[in-house]
């Protein structure tokens, strides 16, 4: 079974996507968790955050 990290890169595989359609896709209901998340993967260099159209994608 995936753990959320390899479930939020696999969701992020395809396109960018917001914060919502990022938790919809790796199935994760705690919208607090996947932030928390996708924040500590952001400063691993894991992920990036795009500010102007408001999108995670795979840095």
């Amino acid at each position: 079974m995936l753990n959320d990290r390899e479930k939020i890169l696999t969701a992020l595989r395809e396109k960018p996507l917001k914060i919502f359609e990022v938790m919809k896709r790796a199935n994760l209901p705690n919208q607090e968790a996947c932030q928390a998340l996708l924040l500590k993967m952001r400063d691993e260099g894991s992920v990036k955050f795009d500010i102007h159209k408001g999108q995670w994608h795979i840095g």
